[in-house]
């Protein structure tokens, strides 16, 4: 028998999967402003623009900053895409079909996916468990 997955792994892999959608759209934006501005983005900009008490201006340094934070965050998305299209490749049409019911078409409850896919509550139950293992193994968590 398989080892249970801790609770926040668990927990961290389907709010990945949740965000699946979002982080492909970002990169895609990043890259676009990327091309277009020169490194510029505002995935980091303070909404405020005002700067922190007690510290000198420095503008090239503040874009420098934004510009390193932006690249870790996106080179950070982009690994999580990967892991998560890796891992889609993998998985039969019928557990595809769950992970896109359940994570990327959040109108669907699990009884919801239970009654359109046609399958029992126990093996939902346990192919939801053996794929979110799929995803942490493949995401470096276990």
């Amino acid at each position: 028998m398989e080892e249970k997955i801790e609770r926040h792994i668990n927990q961290y892999v389907e709010a990945e999967l949740r965000n699946y959608r979002t982080y492909k759209k970002l990169i895609e934006e990043y890259d676009k402003e990327l091309l277009y501005t020169g490194a510029k983005s505002g995935l980091g900009k303070d909404p405020t623009g005002r700067f922190s008490q007690n510290q000198i201006s420095d503008p090239t340094h503040d874009e420098v900053a934004r510009i390193i934070a932006n690249e870790q965050r996106v080179s950070r998305m982009k690994d999580v895409v990967k892991c998560i299209e890796d891992v889609l490749e993998e998985l039969s049409e019928e557990e595809t079909k769950l992970v896109e019911m359940k994570y990327f078409k959040s109108c669907y409850t699990d009884f919801g996916i239970i009654s359109e896919l046609h399958i029992g509550q126990t093996k939902y139950y346990g192919d939801k468990r053996r794929i979110i293992r799929k995803f942490a193994l493949r995401m470096r968590l276990i």
